[in-house]
């Protein structure tokens, strides 16, 4: 669920296949494993038009995400989970 805080930055296609694998659609390389190479949408229309649109003769799910805006506090937690631990 949406925070009241959060702020939308756009739209990600996004693609799950058969065995739960992820994939974000980029025009020009069709098919990312990494959602920051995938196409960034301003405008939910053009995504879901295009969703709409790649969705014609897949088996996959295809649909359109939300992109929130970080804050410095997930920055912040996700960094010291990744940081080693001495």
């Amino acid at each position: 669920m949406q925070d009241q805080d959060e702020v939308i930055v756009g739209y990600l296609i996004q693609r799950e296949d058969a065995e739960g694998e992820l994939s974000f659609w980029e025009p020009r390389n069709e098919w990312q494993e990494d959602p920051n190479e995938g196409k960034l949408y301003e405008k939910v229309e053009e995504a879901e038009a295009d969703a709409k649109a790649l969705q014609a003769g897949d088996d996959a799910t295809i649909t359109v995400e939300l992109v929130f805006e970080a804050d410095d506090e997930d920055w912040d937690e996700e960094d010291e989970e990744e940081a080693p631990k001495a």
